[in-house]
């Protein structure tokens, strides 16, 4: 069984004063558009609609995939003209995962709380107001939600995003939650800030934060912060179940040790990144 996959995450919106700025290069935020549409999209797509869904006008489209398709970031189908994203974008992705060092030293660590509780464990990083999977160790059962390294989530009602903000000045974590977009992924998501601020406040107490079934029903998490020797989160280490396995009461007695066992160990490794 496959619980459903995480939704495509629309791209967020910029900051007034980065869209204003005179450094801003506003044909390279077009070119980007372009791919994200291309990414969200997860097939080939024509020119018509590409430009639909990247909200450009058909020949700046026309001309940022041309480009791109001459070096070598875009594929082009020769019968249907539609555009794919080619094996080129790979090496981005390859790059940034082989120079995260929270993720090389967290691995060995992870590959054992994956042994151990034989179910789906992560690694996740904060930016700006969603969490980003880094490191993925699946479940060896059949039930799992549908994620990836590369996926990315809201903060604000998932367990590793309510834990790195949980470690962050209270004042600062606030201002970053008022600033995020907080849809309601399920019937059961806090949206309002007095419910997230005491889902914060309870975190930074016990030194795990949960999602009961907030960001996907039928999956429940828990995530404990990475932090420096400041204090500062780093990162956060997640352990994901589903509910027709788990019960809450047994996630919290049986799976909160090894992760907060875990996020120590990790802690420790990275005081000096």
């Amino acid at each position: 069984m496959t619980l459903p996959p995480a939704p495509a995450r629309p791209r967020p919106a910029l900051a007034p004063a980065e869209g204003a700025s005179p450094l801003f290069v506003g044909s390279v935020a077009k070119c980007f558009r372009v791919l994200e549409a291309l990414n969200t999209a997860g097939r080939a797509v024509g020119l018509t609609e590409l430009a639909q869904m990247a909200r450009l006008d058909r020949s700046a489209v026309q001309r940022i995939t041309h480009t791109l398709r001459v070096l070598g970031y875009l594929r082009q189908d020769a019968a249907s003209k539609a555009f794919r994203l080619s094996g080129r974008m790979l090496e981005f992705g390859h790059t940034v995962l082989a120079t995260d060092q929270l993720r090389e030293r967290a691995q060995p660590h992870l590959e054992a709380l994956n042994r151990r509780t034989s179910e789906t464990v992560n690694l996740m990083e904060l930016e700006g107001d969603e969490i980003v999977y880094v490191a993925r160790y699946p479940s060896v059962h059949a039930v799992s939600v549908d994620l990836h390294v590369g996926s990315r989530l809201p903060a604000f009602c998932t367990a590793a995003g309510r834990a790195i903000l949980s470690r962050m000045e209270p004042a600062d974590a606030l201002a970053r939650l008022k600033a995020a977009r907080r849809t309601a992924m399920t019937p059961r998501t806090v949206t309002d800030l007095a419910g997230l601020r005491h889902a914060l406040e309870r975190a930074r107490e016990q030194g795990y934060a949960l999602n009961d079934q907030e960001a996907f029903i039928g999956d429940v998490s828990i995530a404990a912060a990475l932090v420096d020797p400041h204090g500062h989160p780093l990162g956060a280490v997640n352990i994901a179940v589903p509910t027709p396995r788990w019960q809450l009461a047994d996630v919290l007695a049986r799976l909160v040790p090894p992760l907060l066992k875990t996020a120590a160990a990790i802690t420790r490794e990275v005081k000096y990144l």
